[in-house]
């Protein structure tokens, strides 16, 4: 066997080549650890119930089939008698066996069909819910200490809340429990759960909230698999501990609370303390307290006797005294100090004063002698003389700019008016009226320029200059008597 795992290709190790039990024991590994709890769905074929108590089959689909097996320590969790045909689902992890070359699974229960198309509902709310982070271990709260406040979410008439209470009792007395009622089976159980979190919402004091129910089918612990009263676990403002059913069922519910148990007196085990636990702790402290209160007393008692023996309090006297006598010589000189500044700074004030008035008065002086050198150098250049000279002459030049004004607009004025005249005589009004007119078609849109522009027997419009008249054009000659004689004039 070394020999072969020595003969490899070439650029092959030779720990990369595997016996077949060593990859088949990495392959079981390997799957185990990638698959701890599944759940198949499938049709049961090949169905054995073994004398040694174990049930072996395989799920098939149309294209697949899966070995299964439930050990005789698990075949209580089959609430049915499978049959080959039936459509069921199984419970447990995958594994792989060597000696066989088989993968299959190791069951922990089997439920039938019905059951199956519930588990995929929940698998889907489960996944949608995990999208939306209610699952997330980040925002899990966590559980307090020592509650002294306990509410507690079932059935007043189940034995999830005596088992809840007994175990409350033994462990932590303590602590005060709250039931509120609300049905935990049949299909006013969704509404009743999600009623009894709206009411706890109201309460306040609240350390830990308990969701319990015993064991049951499918069918009975389906209500813990809804959206409502899932969503009502989530959204609780309080730690959440539940406990549901057998240690086989695992419902939404587990998923979004704050910490899952696998039944109800788990749960209260989980929501509170040992008694006896804390008061085995609290004794250790209470000694531990004394203790280090004895060692620190008697090292306290030991420093006091050591310093009252010492020769410390004598010489804090003597150090006492002599402060005493240098704070009483300080304060002499204090006193005579303030005394000598405050003679000096009185005469200090009132030389200051009489210099200040001086040079109060010093200023003054100057201030009128400046004051009237410039009334005088002021009154000299004064404007008044040369501002009356040329208000005379501004006056000249105004009067003059006057009429050379009025001269200029007389001229110009005649001569408008008489290009205005001449400009009317030229207009067409002006020339119509001294006899002229001028022909246009029947609806006068047309000025007629040519006599070649006429139809005899068509009509026309002649145009004066206070009207107009409509003509019927009898006949029309090309040349007239007077255009004769105006080209014989211009000959």
């Amino acid at each position: 066997m070394l020999e072969s795992r020595d003969k490899h290709l070439p650029g092959e190790e030779a720990d990369d080549i595997f016996t077949v039990s060593e990859l088949s024991d990495a392959i079981r590994q390997s799957l185990e650890s990638e698959f701890p709890h599944v759940r198949v769905m499938g049709e049961i074929t090949n169905f054995t119930a073994h004398s040694s108590g174990h049930f072996y089959l395989t799920l098939r689909d149309e294209t697949s089939r899966l070995g299964v097996v439930v050990f005789s320590r698990n075949t209580g969790n089959v609430d049915f008698a499978p049959e080959n045909g039936m459509t069921a689902v199984a419970s447990g992890r995958i594994s792989h066996y060597g000696g066989g070359g088989r993968t299959q699974l190791i069951a922990v229960s089997l439920r039938r069909a019905g059951e199956g198309e519930l588990e995929l509902s929940k698998r889907r709310l489960l996944a949608r819910l995990m999208e939306e982070g209610l699952t997330d271990p980040g925002i899990k709260k966590d559980l307090p200490m020592y509650p002294e406040k306990i509410a507690v979410i079932t059935s007043p008439e189940g034995a999830a809340i005596k088992d809840i209470r007994r175990t409350l009792g033994r462990r932590w007395p303590l602590a005060e429990t709250v039931l509120l009622h609300a049905a935990v089976q049949g299909e006013a159980a969704g509404s009743s759960i999600v009623d009894a979190f709206g009411r706890l919402a109201e309460r306040a004091g609240v350390d830990v909230v308990s969701l319990a129910r015993g064991g049951g089918s499918a069918e009975d612990l389906w209500t813990f698999n809804t959206e409502a009263v899932a969503r009502a676990v989530a959204d609780c403002r309080f730690p959440v501990v539940t406990g549901i059913g057998h240690e086989i069922d695992t419902t939404v519910c587990d998923y979004v609370s704050d910490v899952s148990t696998a039944t109800p007196t788990a749960a209260a085990e989980v929501a509170s303390p040992d008694s006896a636990d804390v008061r085995r702790v609290v004794g250790v402290l209470v000694e531990k307290i004394a203790s280090l209160c004895s060692v620190d007393a008697r090292q306290r008692l030991e420093r006091v006797e050591f310093i009252m023996r010492s020769s410390a309090f004598p010489a804090i006297e003597h150090a006492l005294d002599r402060s005493r006598l240098e704070l009483g010589d300080r304060f002499e000189r204090l006193v005579e100090w303030r005394s000598t500044v405050a003679e000096s700074g009185r005469s200090r004030v009132v030389d200051l004063g009489d210099r200040l008035r001086a040079m109060i008065i010093g200023a003054m002086r100057r201030s009128e002698s400046a004051v009237a050198g410039l009334s005088e150098r002021l009154a000299a250049l004064s404007p008044a003389g040369g501002v009356e000279t040329r208000r005379e002459r501004l006056e000249m030049l105004v009067n003059t700019a006057r009429m050379m004004t009025e001269s200029n607009s007389s001229s110009v004025r005649s001569e408008l008016y008489g290009k205005l005249r001449a400009l009317k005589s030229l207009g067409p009004r002006e020339v119509l009226g001294r006899g002229y007119t001028y022909c246009t078609g029947d609806d006068g849109s047309k000025i007629i320029g040519s006599v070649d522009e006429l139809e005899e027997g068509g009509r026309i419009t002649v145009n004066f200059y206070d009207g107009d008249a409509g003509c019927l054009v009898e006949s029309r000659r090309k040349d007239t008597q007077w255009r004769r004689r105006l080209r014989s004039k211009t000959q």
